[in-house]
């Protein structure tokens, strides 16, 4: 299976191990698993800049392009110390075609067999997404019903950069 990592430091050092302790342990569990990693994207602590989830960008732009079957974390508190939000980045990468998997074995029974807190998420972003099917065609047919009038247009002009 074709699998990209990701890794994230949390907002205090002594939350989590390093991005490069966290990638290292993605790199030998794929080793051991055999699985064909692509990529480890990250996002790190910067000193004067928030944690941001550029890495988390690139991750999903690897998968929207199909160059990954699989995403693997060193926990899953890498996606989200939040267990709200831990469940619904693994709903959405779910949703995108892409198994989780985690390097951490308490967390292949929360994948598994997810907990009563866990399988109420699950339930409700599962009704979200029925009611996003159908309810957003109707959005997207009054869209189209009102066209674009003439402020409606986005003009951009490139200049090239010796006029500039």
């Amino acid at each position: 299976m074709r699998v990209v990592g990701y890794v994230r430091e949390l907002f205090a050092p002594e939350d989590a191990d390093p991005a490069f302790v966290q990638g290292e342990a993605i790199r030998s569990w794929v080793r051991q698993s055999g699985h064909n990693l692509i990529s480890v994207c990250q996002d790190v602590r910067q000193e004067g800049h928030g944690l941001g989830r550029e890495g988390y960008q690139a991750l999903l732009g690897i998968v929207a392009g199909k160059g990954a079957d699989g995403v693997v974390v060193p926990g899953l508190t890498a996606l989200s110390p939040d267990l709200m939000t831990q469940e619904i980045m693994i709903w959405d990468l779910r949703r995108r075609g892409v198994t989780v998997m985690s390097i951490d074995e308490a967390d292949h029974r929360l994948l598994m067999t997810p907990t009563k807190e866990r399988l109420l998420m699950r339930d409700v972003l599962a009704r979200l997404e029925d009611y996003h099917e159908w309810a957003y065609p109707a959005v997207a047919e009054e869209e189209d019903e009102e066209g674009s009038g003439p402020g409606d247009e986005v003009v951009v002009e490139l200049i090239p950069a010796s006029d500039a």
